[in-house]
């Protein structure tokens, strides 16, 4: 016990360290920025559920950020800790899970690939599901496996627990109902199909508690007429309606690609950093991984065919893992993290077991278990190196919008460019904002595409008028949407801007193109007959110095037509989004009659404590009949003290 203890200390912390270290260094991800928003409005609705939150994507993750928010403020890096802490809390419980399967050696090193793999290491330092369900997902496989082979009296406790963990990974990510399967097959093909095994006390407490804890996501799903449909969405509409890889079901790939993809994104998702090693020995690391793969599946196929118990449930949970993923799940590499905890704990019983064999025939010429052992030890060093260099190098995948962006400061400033600067960029505004918050630069970004239905196949096209109107200093261009500037859209573009800077390749990267006469936007000119204003009085009344975090605070926006006729109005909300979450659309239409006039209401959140001046605009445009917008009043308001 004193070891065990010891041993779960010592790996917890050494996880902790190396997964806290590069918090602050990933970029944003575009899920981070959608559950944070979702923890906010959580906040606005005083916890009462709404339909947005519930709908698509589970709402665990969020509700526990709307309650850091509300403890510790609602910066990124401090909601990024949810996942630090999940993420360390795994690596024990994957200790604990590879011991109780076979033994000590064998959770210890299971314990230590995933505490040194890169790859969850990334995941642990972001804001976005796959901690805090890996975290449910191990727990509840220790917990099932412990009420297998506990006495009746604690079997019955492990499995209460089982169901437990089972129901909050369901209600974490639905992919965790792979689950499900896993156990109905595990005991029907180890009692060789006696259906009366399923009706075994442990197994209904297990189902029952799965049950119990997965209710109040139903409940909130039917309270707020979302019903079923997240479920549907995630199984189905989202492969018919969008476009891309996150649209395209696994099972849908030629064979080929699938292959491909197979022998490529498993080992880049188990060996992930390999491109900071030197170039052979990333190679030697990539190929480890694939090799090992192939083995381990040789060496449980076996096992699974003789029905041995231990081995049969790890090669079902494996093979079952990845039938849901071929069947139900998009073709994207981060799913494959959901294997980890079965994988590693094989890679480590194989190469335990290739050890004990060894010493007990007191011979070293096996070269069978001696290159198995070899091909453990080198996935172990270079998961070491990587993972502890981790913090230094990996920036997410959206690394390209930091490197864009820090050029286009530094290049505005070189030109001598003063005032403003407009990037049109053609998607991920939270992450290009994000960059350049990060990098107080003085600009704002926009779409230079032509909007189509929310999941439509349809690709949107580049709108030259609109890049012809507002004229932008810089263009941003990922290099996944690159498929816009091609053609004629290409050579209009290219008249007027060229190449300034690629962003490194790895991840991903993209194309910055600067304007060949930089020059400010230019100015519009009214909309005759129509005029308007917003009553400056009122909104900074509305307003308050001082919030405090996770308080909602109501601004009034009084809108006054003062033009000759009836007049539609856009208001538009401007905010610093990092520190404060503003609950209405940043764009509300309204039709006034000459003199007539209304008001809204915007419920604005503090999110994070900043002592200083932190903006928040409103500004007005009148549309014309030819739905032209043109700006006819603004007005803005300081919050100089946000506290806890």
């Amino acid at each position: 016990m004193k070891k065990d203890v010891l041993i779960i200390a010592t790996i917890s912390a050494i996880a902790f360290v190396i997964r806290v270290a590069g918090v602050s260094n990933v970029c944003m991800y575009p899920d981070e920025s959608d559950y944070r928003f979702w923890a906010n409005m959580i906040l606005a609705n005083n916890w009462v559920p709404v339909a947005e939150v519930f709908d698509y994507a589970n709402p665990f993750l969020s509700h526990i950020g709307a309650l850091v928010t509300l403890l510790f403020g609602g910066d990124l890096n401090t909601l990024r800790m949810i996942s630090v802490f999940f993420g360390t809390l795994t690596v024990p419980f994957l200790y604990l899970f590879g011991k109780a399967m076979y033994d000590r050696k064998t959770g210890v090193l299971a314990a230590l690939f995933l505490c040194f793999s890169a790859y969850h290491c990334l995941f642990s330092r972001i804001f976005m599901l796959e901690a805090l369900t890996l975290f449910f997902i191990t727990s509840s496989l220790f917990f099932f496996w412990m009420s297998q082979c506990s006495e009746e009296r604690k079997g019955t406790k492990y499995a209460i627990a089982a169901g437990a963990m089972l129901g909050l990974a369901i209600d974490a990510k639905y992919i965790s109902l792979f689950l499900v399967p896993v156990i109905i097959i595990y005991v029907l093909w180890t009692k060789r199909f006696d259906f009366r095994a399923l009706l075994d006390k442990r197994i209904i407490l297990t189902f029952i508690f799965a049950f119990l804890f997965f209710l109040p996501l139903l409940i909130c799903l039917y309270y707020t007429g979302v019903g079923l449909h997240p479920l549907y969405y995630q199984s189905v509409e989202r492969f018919s309606e969008s476009s891309g890889p996150s649209g395209t079901r696994v099972y849908e790939l030629p064979i080929n690609v699938l292959l491909e993809k197979a022998v490529v994104k498993i080992p880049e998702a188990l060996g992930w950093g390999t491109h900071v090693l030197p170039s052979y020995w990333g190679s030697v690391f990539g190929f480890s991984v694939l090799l090992l793969l192939i083995i381990t599946a040789f060496f449980y196929s076996i096992s699974f065919i003789n029905r041995e118990n231990r081995d049969s449930f790890l090669a079902i949970s494996t093979f079952s893992f990845f039938v849901f993923l071929f069947v139900g799940c998009a073709g994207t590499k981060y799913y494959l993290i959901y294997s980890f905890p079965f994988l590693l704990v094989m890679f480590s019983h194989l190469g335990m077991k290739s050890i004990d064999a060894l010493k007990k025939e007191d011979s070293y010429k096996n070269i069978f278990r001696i290159f198995t052992i070899l091909l453990v030890a080198i996935m172990l060093f270079s998961s070491f190196a990587t993972s502890v260099t981790s913090p230094y190098w990996d920036d997410g995948e959206y690394s390209w919008s930091k490197s864009g962006i820090e050029f286009i400061k530094n290049d505005a400033a070189k030109s001598g460019y003063e005032g403003r600067i407009l990037i049109g960029r053609l998607s991920l505004s939270a992450i290009v904002g994000y960059s350049i918050h990060a990098s107080d630069l003085n600009a704002t970004t926009f779409l230079i595409i032509e909007p189509v239905g929310k999941y439509s196949t349809e690709l949107a096209e580049v709108d030259l008028e609109m890049v012809n109107s507002l004229k932008p200093q810089y263009l941003m261009i990922e290099e996944l949407y690159s498929y816009s500037l091609s053609g004629e859209v290409a050579r209009a573009i290219y008249e007027d801007y060229t190449t300034v800077f690629y962003t490194p390749t790895f991840p991903y990267r993209c194309i910055v193109l600067k304007r060949k006469f930089m020059q400010p936007p230019e100015s519009t000119s009214p909309i005759e007959g129509k005029d308007g204003e917003i009553s400056e009085v009122v909104f900074r009344k509305s307003v308050p110095d001082v919030m405090e975090i996770g308080k909602i605070y109501t601004a009034l926006v009084q809108v006054t037509n003062t033009g000759e006729s009836r007049t539609t109005f856009s208001v538009r909300v401007f905010f610093d989004w990092l520190n404060l979450y503003v609950e209405e659309e940043r764009c509300n239409e309204v039709t006034l009659n000459k003199d007539s006039t209304q008001i809204l209401k915007f419920k604005i959140i503090p999110l994070t404590e900043y002592a200083g001046e932190v903006p928040i605009s409103v500004s007005l445009y009148a549309i014309s009949d030819e739905n032209e917008e043109i700006e006819v009043d603004s007005v803005s308001d300081y919050i100089y003290l946000i506290e806890r």
